[in-house]
């Protein structure tokens, strides 16, 4: 995205923001998927780029 789009973008999620706190709405609900985060195991091994290839496949797509 251009700068000047992302801009206008943070501006009016800012503007709605304000309006709804001026209107006295409560804060909507966020969900937190920090908890859903998988464990990441430690590498032990030799650092070479086809290796750690095949460790990240293992790890998130096996």
């Amino acid at each position: 995205m251009k700068p000047a789009k992302v801009t206008r973008i943070v501006l009016l999620c800012a503007v709605l923001h304000n309006m709804r706190r001026m209107w006295g709405e409560p804060n909507p609900d966020v969900q937190d998927d920090l908890d859903e985060q998988p464990d990441i195991q430690n590498f032990d091994g030799p650092m070479d780029g086809r290796g750690v290839r095949n460790r990240l496949i293992e790890q998130y797509f096996v």
